[in-house]
């Protein structure tokens, strides 16, 4: 197959023509330039040279390049050489290189019609078409494949496990113990270890409230008394000691 025609940027200078390479083939079509008087050897050296100073390598304009040099080649061995006997291989070869020839030939003229046509006649209106929304279901749709896909969802959705409530309960200190102690017994003059524990049934209170009593006796802040073995504690201000009691 031919390929995509693409513009050749390269200019020919000779005795006998300069200009585009691309309007050469043109002009000997024409019979305004003998191909004979062209030297396909330096232009194909110049060509070479100009491909060597790109900083790519132009793919699509050296094939363009290829099938013209390869046309004026044909027309030049003709014309030279009009009975020259071919091998059948070799007639096939050329044969071959008539029809890619004669394939690449119509692309030029197909490309000489496109241009002489094209920006004359609008085929699409200027500007972007507004999208318009729209619902286009699958024909195997139904209320019962919906109602079947989303049994499917909630089958497959993790299950949320509800882990059992946990709350840390504040620990009560023995130094604010000490303290609330204190004040008690402050402001009573005298009251029984089990009045003020009260009704507290927390275990960790209960000792921690002794431990309590403890360190305020030790520091000489309470007294406590306890007429009989596992009887009633009462702690009593040490101040209360000092006051004189009459009856």
């Amino acid at each position: 197959m031919p390929p995509t025609l693409s513009k050749i940027n390269f200019h020919i200078k000779s005795e006998a023509y300069q200009g585009p390479f691309e309007l050469v083939l043109d002009l000997i079509e024409e019979r305004k330039l003998l191909v004979n008087d062209l030297a396909l050897g330096q232009i194909t050296d110049d060509y070479i040279a100009h491909v060597r100073s790109q900083s790519t390598f132009p793919v699509a304009e050296t094939a363009n390049f290829v099938q013209i040099a390869a046309m004026l080649l044909l027309i030049k061995s003709k014309s030279l050489i009009p009975d020259l006997a071919l091998t059948e291989e070799e007639q096939s070869d050329v044969d071959d290189l008539k029809h890619r020839l004669e394939a690449y030939e119509r692309l030029r003229a197909a490309a000489r019609e496109l241009g002489k046509i094209f920006g004359k006649t609008v085929m699409a209106p200027a500007g972007e078409r507004i999208l318009e929304p729209t619902f286009a279901p699958s024909q195997d749709l139904s209320s019962a494949a919906l109602a079947e896909a989303l049994a499917r969802v909630l089958a497959a959705r993790e299950v949320v496990e509800e882990l059992p409530e946990a709350r840390v309960k504040p620990i009560v200190t023995i130094e604010e113990m000490m303290e609330r102690l204190a004040k008690r017994v402050e402001k009573a003059m005298a009251i029984s270890f089990k009045d003020f524990i009260g009704a507290s049934k927390e275990k960790i209170e209960i000792v921690v409230s002794f431990l309590a009593l403890l360190e305020l006796m030790k520091q000489g802040a309470v007294a406590a008394e306890q007429s009989a073995k596992f009887g009633e504690i009462r702690i009593s201000h040490t101040a209360a000691k000092a006051v004189p009691r009459y009856g």
